[in-house]
């Protein structure tokens, strides 16, 4: 028995310690983002933001890191009070590690266990009052997680030359994968202002309207 728990509690500390390697891969990424936010100038957009929750546990793509990655917008601004919602969710799926997983475990951790994962990400700018949707974005993303040993020079280097990669001990979350995302809504949303600017003047005006808390 205490042979059991011992080796349990082993296999636990064994994937503290591995470091993994999150590549993540983002459908139809927009080109040319700084531009069109270059070209945008006068107040941020301000909006109430509501992220709704998969489950109890975040993700990936679903963290509350998300808020801070949109607070360093050039575009946009976080108001509790604004009369825009910017309601961001998730639908989020899992491919299992498998025989890769069983391999890790063997080899203590030299063999690569890999999990997939897959997301469709929405951001939608809607009026707080009467719940009318003005703007909706959709973003299928794509991960792959190698946990190993060997994941370490990778995780330590590929950052330096790539936006999209990250790593460390936290398996869970990712501030790079929810980055992406802003940067797309980001570039998307300023594309469609440039292109709109009545857009971009309802959703001034509506965001620094303020409804009482």
């Amino acid at each position: 028995m205490k042979s059991s728990i011992s080796s349990f509690f082993f296999l636990i500390f064994l994937f503290t310690l591995s470091c993994n390697f999150h590549y993540f891969a983002l459908a139809n990424e927009p080109q040319n983002q700084i531009g069109n936010l270059e070209k945008i100038s006068g107040d941020k957009i301000r909006f109430h933001l509501i992220r709704v929750e998969e489950s109890s546990k975040a993700n990936l793509y679903n963290a509350p890191a998300l808020e801070f990655e949109l607070a360093k917008s050039k575009l946009f601004k976080l108001s509790r009070s604004s009369k825009l919602n910017l309601t961001y969710t998730t639908k989020t799926g899992t491919d299992s590690a498998g025989i890769s997983a069983l391999m890790f475990l063997l080899t203590l951790g030299i063999f690569p266990s890999f999990v997939e994962t897959h997301s469709n990400v929405t951001f939608t700018l809607m009026d707080r009052e009467d719940k009318k949707i003005i703007r909706d974005y959709s973003y299928p993303i794509q991960g792959r997680r190698i946990v190993s040993w060997l994941t370490i020079p990778f995780y330590l280097v590929l950052p330096i030359f790539s936006d999209s990669v990250d790593g460390g001990v936290n398996f869970e979350t990712s501030n790079v994968s929810l980055r992406m995302l802003v940067e797309a809504f980001e570039a998307d949303l300023a594309k469609d202002c440039l292109e709109n600017p009545e857009l971009l003047e309802i959703l001034r005006n509506k965001g620094n309207e303020s409804i009482e808390l």
